[in-house]
């Protein structure tokens, strides 16, 4: 279980770091790849919840629920701020979120990642006494 929970978070965190790279080029180069930055987060921000769901399922620490948590909170934010017209101009804070997104997104894939590497490494010495 904890394996399928690595492999989906490290798909989350590609497809944060594609979207990432799709900016920069729609941005510097060809407007076209907007719409690929957008499709983008359409078609993995559901994965978000299903992280969040699944970090409450299984048996994972504390931090690793409150990274999980806050996927879609701050995906949430990221669609606020680029689609709620204020007069204090809150999408400035849009790639702010972004990078803060992209950060927490890795720093889950990282924590799942030692967690699995110190229980396989627990496992072995025991089969080995």
């Amino acid at each position: 279980m904890p394996i399928g929970f690595y492999a989906t978070s490290i798909v989350f965190n590609v497809c944060l770091i594609a979207q990432l790279l799709t900016v920069g080029v729609a941005y510097f180069n060809n407007p076209a790849w907007w719409n690929i930055h957008v499709w983008l987060v359409r078609g993995y921000g559901g994965l978000s919840l299903v992280l969040l769901g699944w970090s409450f399922i299984a048996p994972f620490s504390r931090r690793i629920r409150h990274l999980a948590t806050s996927l879609p909170v701050l995906l949430g934010l990221q669609f606020a701020s680029i689609h709620l017209k204020s007069p204090l101009h809150l999408e400035i804070l849009h790639p702010l979120i972004g990078f803060t997104l992209l950060y927490v997104s890795s720093s889950l894939v990282h924590r799942i990642s030692s967690t699995l590497s110190s229980s396989n490494y627990q496992n072995n010495q025991i089969g080995e006494v």
